[in-house]
């Protein structure tokens, strides 16, 4: 590919060198445009809403006619989201005419069949702009380009004390809810799986942010509130059974608790509530707690973005 870039692009469109991409639009649909010049290629970019149209299947058939029509093209893919690839040969002084006339049947095909640009990341049909996210060509609604700025600089700090209090708040509803199950005689492993959730939850919302340190501080506040939401329960339970015969209050139930749990048959069922609970709350909340740990994985990421 030894002709110049500058002379291979269509009417209206930008080279940015050092990114090494050319980005425009033609009839309001933008396209990125990558030079391959390892294999002597140029590689189209379409970011469009197509899982969306009610017309997918005849805007992929139309691709496919476009494979045929034109002999520099040597691929055509659609990636099942929103990006279509399309790779063209380079045919030195008819890359602008081949670019152009690509460029401009695909920007057709789009207003025949329904089909919008929308944000790479997202999908959502926005105004959008193009940049490059780690070395790659995409489009990017304003509210994805920032969080990705965002991500660059480092993001809002997380405030670790505002932060626990969160965990402890949600951790405190599943506490609730554990105690509310465990009065109909159930064991309450699904109090368990909304215990960590509302801690993580809680943890985000007043922490601002969480990291792979909130996660764990939460799940181990939540193993804490599990506990204490037996205590609870027991002491609910001395109250409903012995309150009126011995004129005992609620906090008169609770201070007999240690008490009740000296007696080995109590001590033995607690701690079997305890263990099955324990197991049902992470079984429930294993695959919640893993995806959120890869996504703050990804976040936690530094990112170079160079918008356009």
């Amino acid at each position: 590919m030894d002709i110049q870039i500058e002379n291979a692009m269509p009417e209206g469109f930008v080279f940015e060198r050092e990114q090494n991409v050319m980005h425009g639009s033609v009839n309001g649909i933008a396209f990125l445009i990558v030079p391959v010049k390892t294999i002597n290629q140029f590689r189209i970019q379409l970011h469009a809403d197509i899982e969306k149209s009610r017309r997918k299947e005849d805007f992929l058939a139309f691709l496919h006619e476009l494979e045929q029509r034109h002999p520099v093209v040597r691929y055509v893919g659609y990636d099942e989201r929103n990006t279509v690839s399309i790779n063209a040969a380079s045919r030195e002084q008819e890359d602008k005419e081949n670019l152009t006339s690509l460029v401009s049947e695909l920007s057709s095909g789009c207003s025949e069949y329904g089909i919008s640009n929308c944000c790479s990341y997202c999908k959502q049909v926005l105004p959008l702009r193009a940049a490059a996210v780690d070395g790659s060509p995409a489009l990017l609604c304003e509210n994805c380009l920032a969080q990705q700025m965002n991500w660059e600089q480092g993001g809002r700090k997380e405030n670790i004390f505002l932060g626990l209090t969160g965990a402890f708040l949600g951790a405190f509803l599943g506490m609730v809810l554990w105690v509310v199950i465990g009065m109909t005689g159930y064991i309450a492993g699904i109090a368990g799986l909304v215990m960590v959730i509302c801690a993580v939850k809680g943890y985000q919302l007043l922490g601002k942010k969480i990291s792979r340190k909130g996660i764990i501080i939460s799940i181990l506040i939540s193993c804490l509130m599990i506990a204490g939401a037996e205590y609870v329960s027991l002491g609910i339970v001395i109250f409903r059974e012995l309150g009126e015969s011995y004129y005992l209050s609620l906090a008169d139930s609770f201070a007999l608790v240690p008490a009740l749990l000296e007696e080995p048959d109590v001590m033995g069922g607690v701690k079997t509530d305890l263990l099955i609970g324990y197991a049902l709350a992470v079984l429930a909340s294993f695959s919640s707690v893993r995806r959120l740990w890869t996504q703050v994985e990804q976040e936690q990421t530094s990112h170079t973005v160079v918008p356009f």
